[in-house]
């Protein structure tokens, strides 16, 4: 895949949402990707044609049923944007959250509750544990970033579930880092874990 078609694929939001759901489910088909992406499945299927022919996925067969799924090469490349959104993300949403402190329910008992770990106490974490607790802070941060949006702009319930569904497998995959580790990983890590489970599925109750 040469630069100048990586560049044109994946600076476009369409297919680096697509390649992220596909990572995010693992296997999956393309009216699922349509659906999620908000796309026509014709848009959708154009853009998984482009992706196969990058190397990023490919086809397969259960009987009838064609599923897509991320080839080893996309999944480096579904790391990448994972790391680039969390850097996006990350620093822009402390002010945010400083803006609206005052008139933001919902992010004055987030930022409560994140107030709940120390600066001492996260400086006592072995190095494991207080490198899941940045990811845990880095996914609350983006689940809440896309309610608080998707609550601007007068989503529907289901486009609210499609849009923080996904967010489940992070934190599945989180809760099955924690359970694999050599070490044991700090309770502050665990219940951080905890909150933000409980805050995904709100959202998607609500």
């Amino acid at each position: 895949m040469s630069d100048e078609n990586a560049e044109k694929l994946f600076l476009q939001e369409k297919p680096t949402l697509a390649l992220l759901f596909i990572g995010s489910m693992e296997k999956t088909y393309a009216s699922i990707i349509s659906k999620e992406i908000d796309s026509t499945f014709a848009h959708t299927t154009r853009i998984l044609a482009k992706m196969e022919q990058s190397g990023l996925i490919r086809f397969t067969f259960e009987g009838r049923i064609k599923f897509v799924e991320l080839t080893e090469y996309g999944k480096e490349v579904e790391a990448a944007l994972k790391e680039f959104r969390d850097i996006i993300v990350k620093e822009p949403l402390k002010d945010q959250k400083a803006e609206s402190r005052d008139t933001d329910a919902e992010s004055d008992e987030a930022a409560a509750e994140e107030e709940e770990i120390e600066p001492e106490q996260a400086e006592e974490l072995d190095p494991l544990s207080a490198e899941i607790l940045e990811k845990v802070k880095n996914l609350r941060n983006r689940i809440e970033s896309i309610h608080r949006d998707a609550i601007k702009q007068g989503d529907s319930k289901d486009t609210i579930s499609r849009k923080l569904g996904p967010y489940n497998r992070d934190i599945k995959r989180l809760q099955d880092q924690i359970e694999k580790a050599e070490s044991p990983i700090d309770e502050i890590v665990i219940s951080a874990l905890e909150k933000s489970e409980e805050l995904l599925e709100s959202y998607l109750r609500s």
